[in-house]
């Protein structure tokens, strides 16, 4: 190993032997770097907390051309003490060590209480390392052979200390991560910094060692400078940090055990190097002891790691990872320009299969349903549980917007196969938003935009997937409020209640109506269930409009009940949405209607749909119910669901309602009544009545009669009507039958 000269002490900036061209760009670069972090600390386009750490940079540079041109003016004047000149060059290098320091922690994300005790172990590690190698490298060789003022030493061990400090510093900013939107200027500062530190280093090495250190020109600092240089230009980036950074990423978790090979490698070398065989095995066998441990630990991190990043119940990713994918595929398009989309799912109907199968059915339909989307996704596409019933799957890189929609109608096909949990028969039915990214500044917003999508989704009652829109976004707010207006509705009177006819097919006498609700806005006018309705079950007043239209509906037709010649009846016939079936004291609160309007059970059938048989536990206690005190179920819309034999067994009801697809089929040939005919002939073996539903012409009509169908409704008789254009049709009611109960 080289000696210092001790007997003719050299001044540290002696060693420095650059060209003058070199020496001259490399300060003008300093100067354009300073002169460009002070504009971006003082840039009115920039908030107050991003041009803070501009503020400490610019300060670091400023010191920096300050030493420059001290250690210039020593070299060139050759002050071999403790001049003016050299006080001007030892002095602002000394101080830049804090102030980048301060820069470049302005820039990283904050952290708890927990996570900072965590990160003071780990810089302690750090610390541990980057002593040992300044001690080998710098501190050990100058501090050795006395004459510790001599400035050559003093400026070694002083530059050697403040580069440890930075480098734990650097250390500590890899582990916390950027703050939002400071990451591109970060990892330029963090690149600058870390480049510094080398060339610092080596400089140290080769003037404490007496190895020529004029090899090192000023021009191996023009890379560093540079690039603290643009980290003042380059743009910061969309605002994704805050939604989708995640600060604890795998790779900065290997840094202390990066730090603690190398301060054992370095052992090891330095063992090797002064032959001190002897302690050879010691330090064998102390790292094959570290090892164990440091494994052990890695492997409980990569547990720990799974458990933060993955649901426990599906296996799927959680938020955090979702977080983590999103921001990776932000990095991905950034390079390749591909668009990225993602995916919002919920299970519409989760909560009544849940309240009333229990918890564990619940959870295996989640279980289940997270095992179609692994089915369905494509390889590279990620998964996850956001929680409750709601699930999102994230594309990553995309051919074209299609592919989105191709995962989409994959996932609704295999949502439509029944599952089969604890003997139960269960149907899966699922809404998908999808919103695209097409370029990294719309990715911040995807996962709201597709849950925007989602509930359009659920709005349109189609149980499939909408893309997100503008459309989409003016539909969720005209959604909200009208949401908000709805509330006023019943109290305000502003519901209507028309009634369709239904009609004796072989006669054309009025035998019952269907009373079908329309709102009357004070701003929309008279608007149609489709519109409202959605949100009335979104919202939960669903059951208070229910409940008036039923009292509503019971109390008119009581009253043309009274108008009827003596021995003619009428019914009426009111729908219930699938949140009503859910009440648990539905059986009780219609009851309780029919009580304060004393109207007859046996004239009052509640229409029921196939689609809101997501399963029967829930309805069939509070069917079964109100078919003990007279009132009749009619299945509306058969043969669009769930329809099965398993079904009409098990569930109480007494009327089929043919839906009018299965009418529009009807043709006079035998393949388009099939249909229709299978129906009849099926609800004449169940002892069950039957409805046509959307008859338009009289050669439907007349082919329905042939068939056996006793009674029908649609526009061929009459559209929806007022209740007085109703009333006005009542003296022609006629002696048709009314749909009886089975075995009555």
């Amino acid at each position: 190993m080289a000696k210092l000269n001790s007997a003719a002490p050299v001044p540290i900036w002696a060693a420095v032997k650059s060209t003058e061209v070199a020496g001259i760009s490399l300060c003008a670069l300093e100067v354009v770097a300073l002169a460009l972090h002070v504009r971006a600390a003082t840039s009115a386009r920039r908030s107050p907390a991003a041009r803070r750490p501009y503020r400490f940079t610019s300060v670091a540079l400023a010191l920096l051309v300050v030493a420059g041109a001290g250690f210039a003016v020593a070299f060139g004047t050759g002050d071999k003490g403790w001049g003016p000149a050299t006080l001007v060059a030892v002095v602002p290098r000394l101080l830049i060590v804090p102030v980048l320091l301060a820069g470049l922690l302005s820039m990283a994300a904050g952290l708890g209480r927990l996570a900072r005790w965590k990160l003071a172990m780990d810089m302690a590690t750090v610390l541990g390392a980057s002593l040992m190698l300044m001690w080998y490298l710098v501190l050990g060789p100058a501090l050795h052979g006395g004459g510790l003022l001599q400035p050559l030493r003093l400026g070694a061990v002083l530059f050697a200390l403040g580069d440890v400090v930075l480098i734990v510093g650097v250390g500590s900013v890899l582990l916390r991560g950027p703050a939002p939107a400071a990451r591109r200027p970060l990892s330029l500062l963090l690149a600058g910094t870390v480049g510094y530190l080398v060339i610092d280093a080596v400089f140290l090495y080769q003037v404490v060692h007496g190895v020529g250190p004029e090899v090192l020109a000023p021009a191996a600092l023009h890379l560093p400078v540079l690039l603290i240089l643009l980290a003042a230009v380059v743009r910061p980036g969309p605002a994704v940090a805050g939604a989708l950074a995640d600060r604890a990423l795998p790779v900065r978790s290997w840094l202390p055990y990066t730090a603690l090979a190398g301060g054992y490698a370095l052992l090891v070398v330095a063992a090797v190097k002064t032959g001190t065989y002897p302690w050879l095995g010691l330090v064998a066998g102390a790292i094959v002891m570290t090892v164990g441990v440091a494994a052990r630990q890695v492997v409980a991190a990569r547990e720990n790691y799974a458990l933060g990043v993955t649901d426990s119940l599906t296996g799927l990713a959680n938020r955090r990872e979702l977080r983590i994918a999103l921001r990776a595929a932000v990095d991905r398009q950034r390079r390749t320009g591909n668009p990225i989309a993602a995916l919002v799912l919920d299970l519409n109907g989760f909560k009544q299969v849940n309240d009333n199968y229990g918890h564990a059915v619940g959870d295996r339909m989640l279980v289940a349903f997270a095992e179609i989307l692994r089915r369905t996704i494509r390889a590279g596409d990620v998964a996850a549980r956001l929680g409750g019933d709601e699930f999102a799957v994230l594309l990553p890189e995309l051919r074209r917007g299609e592919d989105a929609i191709a995962v989409a109608e994959r996932i609704l096909a295999a949502c439509r196969a029944p599952l089969l949990i604890g003997g139960n028969t269960l149907h899966l039915k699922c809404s998908i938003g999808i919103a695209i990214a097409e370029s990294a500044a719309d990715a911040a917003e995807l996962p709201h935009r597709a849950d925007i999508a989602m509930y359009a989704a659920k709005r349109s009652g189609t149980l499939g997937w909408v893309m997100y829109s503008a459309e989409a976004v003016e539909a969720e707010r005209a959604a909200a409020a009208l949401a908000e207006d709805l509330a006023a509705a019943v109290p305000e009177g502003q519901l209507r209640l028309l009634y369709q006819p239904i009609v004796a097919l072989a006669t054309g006498d009025l035998v019952a109506a269907e009373s079908l609700v329309r709102w009357q806005h004070p701003r929309l006018g008279l608007l149609g269930p489709d519109k409202f309705i959605p949100a009335a079950e979104r919202t939960g007043l669903i059951n208070e409009i229910g409940a008036w239209v039923l009292g509503e509906a019971c109390r008119q037709v009581g009253q043309w009940q009274a108008m009827l010649p003596p021995g003619r009846s009428m019914y009426v016939s009111v729908n219930l949405s699938p949140v009503q079936l859910e009440q648990p004291d539905l059986a009780a609160a219609v009851l309780a209607v029919l009580d304060r309007t004393g109207y007859d059970p046996r004239n009052l059938v509640l229409e029921i749909t196939e689609s809101a048989l997501v399963d029967d536990r829930s309805a069939v206690p509070q069917l079964e119910e109100l078919r003990r005190h007279g009132v009749r179920i009619a299945l509306d819309d058969f043969g669009t669901g769930y329809s099965s034999l398993r079904y009409l067994t098990r569930l109480p009801v007494d009327i089929l309602k043919l839906d009018r697809c299965f009418v529009n089929e009807l043709n006079g040939e035998r393949e388009g009544a099939a249909v229709a005919e299978a129906v009849i002939r099926l609800s004449q073996i169940l002892h069950m009545d039957t409805v046509a539903e959307g008859i338009e012409h009289e050669a439907q009509a007349t082919e329905l009669t042939l068939l056996g169908y006793r009674n029908a409704q649609g526009y061929f008789y009459a559209r929806p009507l007022p209740p007085a254009e109703l009333e006005a049709r009542l003296p022609r009611v006629g002696s048709a039958a009314v749909p009886s109960k089975p075995g009555s």
